[in-house]
């Protein structure tokens, strides 16, 4: 049994060309579940605002090319985790915490 909560995020994006996305979560316990298959000139901006915050990003960038990512968190006791692949010539990503 999984028990989700409207606090948790869990998705995959299997493929976007000139995309954006942009998630703002702002509380307490909020999870962030983030899978990345293949991505062309896509903007994404994951942010967390408030304390006991986790994002686990796992990016598979197989024919990525001229994308960019930027993780925020913000508040006390966030943990960040991933795990990442750029198969193109040139991707990005910045962590503030």
């Amino acid at each position: 049994v999984h028990i989700s909560y409207a606090n948790d995020i869990n998705f995959t994006v299997n493929g976007t060309n000139n995309g954006s996305l942009n998630i703002l979560q702002d509380g307490e316990d909020n999870d962030i579940d983030f899978d990345v298959v293949n991505m062309n000139n896509a903007d994404l901006d994951l942010t967390q605002v408030g304390d006991n915050n986790a994002i686990d990003i796992d990016v598979d960038g197989r024919i990525s090319n001229g994308s960019s990512m930027s993780i925020t968190q913000t508040g006390d006791n966030k943990s960040y985790t991933g795990s990442f692949y750029c198969g193109g010539s040139s991707c990005s990503m910045t962590v503030n915490q």
